[in-house]
């Protein structure tokens, strides 16, 4: 049975209620072996941040 590992990953929510999410961090993470699988929201239901996972 594989086992995981998870980390979050935070976005940028800004000022103004825009969302900035850190492509190249991301991607630099997929490269790891880590995948996005859900997302964190607040209670206005923007996106705050990133749960991901990987085969550990």
């Amino acid at each position: 049975m594989p086992s995981y590992e998870y980390k979050t990953l935070d976005v940028d929510t800004g000022m103004f209620g825009g969302s900035s999410v850190p492509i190249d961090e991301l991607n630099d993470l997929g490269a790891d072996g880590w995948e996005v699988v859900a997302p964190i929201t607040e209670n206005s239901g923007q996106t705050a941040g990133l749960i991901l996972q990987r085969e550990g």
